[in-house]
């Protein structure tokens, strides 16, 4: 059997190149010259023949280059080989004369070929190295090296579907169940090593299992393939979309905080809400997120998620529901979830003064305008003054509350006005961090709408709302018919009072 027809039957009978290229090429009779470098261009497996050819009886290739030992004309030519190669070409071939140190050498093909990693991505460079001693011989190379070609480039599809095959749902073609752990781990590590945050998204079809019963089977696949194919293409390029088993669905979100995965999460929502589905019209979804703390553990991470979903379940459906980032269980007391649909306002938030109610119901428009413009993608100017009045409505507010608790003896004033001041000097550190570009909008929107609209107004300021309706009832009783809600012109605000200054009358 000639050099020719080896490789042809490797070329026939290969399950894999390199395997196939291995087995026939490293043998000491071999003609045929194989070795595979390392990407800094040293060679790592060489058999005789090559060694033969490039070192001629002055050692070993392994660890060498071929900048070693061959002049810097040939080096040239295979330097852009590798290139090729590394640029993604399936193959690179050039002629080339060898020994290094005959006078003329002989006219060898030098073939370069790609070794690809489990994970599709270039490890090593291999090299085939053949003499080219007729023309017959060297066009009968040509097509089975082209040959050998195909069946590299046929062979790594074959790979790339199989891996897909293994790791994406059949139903759906998004990510299953094995494979969104297996990444979802790995950005773990990237948060644990640089402190990248991650977020996720859990998704749950609002009554699906009647639209099964109501519809059939079928007509339940189908809502979920335009489902997945409605999330995925409003997906950015940095998240990943995973079926996780039945009517639910997981984005990953990488280098994402939880307030700017909570907009995106909102913006599916809607869009979810909006469309039509063949065979059941309109549908709506529910959705948990939350944000990987450096503790958690997977199913920790998952977990909290899928309790912020079962809060979107019970709250009546159709919204979005964020885990809190706190790891103390006190923090769950005084957790108020915000939709993200719209901070509505409701009569039980009022505490009964006008000044302090008006503003209230001022700061729920500004929180809803900035969470409209950005879901809406309005240009960043618009967006920047919907910032910078919500945050003027904010010190207006704190100025007329303080003013009327103070008034009013509310004994936490000096407490209350401290929270005021931190609470001010981190929005106002937060928004300088976002003109900076250090922060997204959706960290300022989270801040301003959670921290400062609703988890303080319905958490510390019901602490004074006992005291206000009080001294109300009290004026009404005396026939004032409403406590005044102005604060007297000669008040001194200059400094907080002190609890011990103040009484809260009966």
């Amino acid at each position: 059997m000639n050099h020719i027809e080896q490789i042809d039957q490797l070329v026939r009978h290969a399950v894999i190149p390199i395997s196939g290229l291995l087995s026939l090429l490293m043998p000491a009779n071999s003609r045929v010259g194989f070795g595979i470098k390392r990407l800094d261009g040293r060679y790592r497996l060489a058999n005789q023949a090559i060694e033969q050819l490039l070192c001629q009886g002055t050692g070993r290739l392994a660890g060498r280059s071929e900048s070693d030992l061959l002049p810097a004309d040939r080096v040239e030519r295979l330097a852009h080989c590798d290139q090729l190669i590394i640029d993604g070409a399936p193959a690179a071939c050039v002629e080339i004369n060898l020994p290094a140190s005959g006078e003329q050498g002989r006219p060898y093909l030098w073939l370069k070929l790609p070794v690809l990693g489990t994970d599709q991505r270039l490890q090593s460079i291999a090299s085939v190295i053949h003499e080219i001693s007729s023309p017959q011989a060297s066009s009968a190379l040509h097509q089975t090296l082209d040959r050998l070609q195909q069946v590299n480039q046929q062979l790594q599809r074959t790979v790339i579907e199989l891996e897909q095959v293994a790791s994406t749902d059949k139903l759906t073609g998004a990510w299953n169940r094995r494979r969104l752990e297996e990444c979802a781990r790995k950005e773990m590590d990237r948060l644990h090593r640089y402190g990248q945050p991650l977020s996720m998204i859990l998704i749950d079809i609002d009554f699906f299992k009647a639209i099964n019963d109501h519809n059939g089977h079928h007509a339940g696949d189908q809502v979920l393939q335009a489902l997945a194919e409605l999330l995925q293409g409003r997906l950015r390029g940095s998240d990943s979309l995973a079926r996780w088993g039945g009517e639910e669905f997981v984005i990953l979100c990488s280098d994402t905080r939880r307030a700017s995965a909570a907009i995106l999460a909102e913006r599916l929502r809607q869009q979810v809400a909006a469309a039509t589905f063949m065979a059941v019209g309109q549908l709506t979804v529910s959705m948990g997120v939350a944000e990987c703390r450096p503790e958690d553990s997977w199913e920790e991470w998952f977990e909290r998620a899928d309790q912020a979903l079962y809060r979107a379940k019970s709250a009546g459906r159709n919204q979005v529901q964020v885990a809190p980032q706190a790891t103390t269980t006190d923090s769950m007391k005084d957790y108020v979830i915000g939709s993200f649909v719209q901070l509505v306002w409701h009569s039980a938030y009022e505490c009964g003064d006008e000044l302090v109610d008006r503003g209230h119901r001022l700061l729920f428009a500004d929180a809803n305008e900035l969470l409209s413009a950005i879901l809406s993608g309005q240009a960043a100017a618009s967006v920047d003054e919907i910032i910078d009045r919500l945050l003027a409505d904010v010190l207006q507010h704190f100025n007329d509350e303080e003013s009327v608790i103070l008034a009013a003896g509310f004994p936490g004033t000096a407490e209350h006005v401290l929270l005021h001041r931190q609470l001010v000097l981190q929005g106002l550190t937060l928004v300088d961090a976002y003109r900076t570009g250090k922060q997204g909008v959706g960290d300022v929107f989270q801040f301003l709408a959670y921290e400062v609209v609703t988890k303080h107004m319905l958490g510390a300021d019901r602490e004074f709302f006992p005291c206000l309706r009080a001294q109300a009832s009290s004026a009404f009783r005396q026939g004032a018919g409403v406590a005044a809600t102005t604060p007297p012109q000669h008040a001194d605000h200059s400094a907080p009072a002190t609890p011990g200054d103040l009484v809260c009358e009966a």
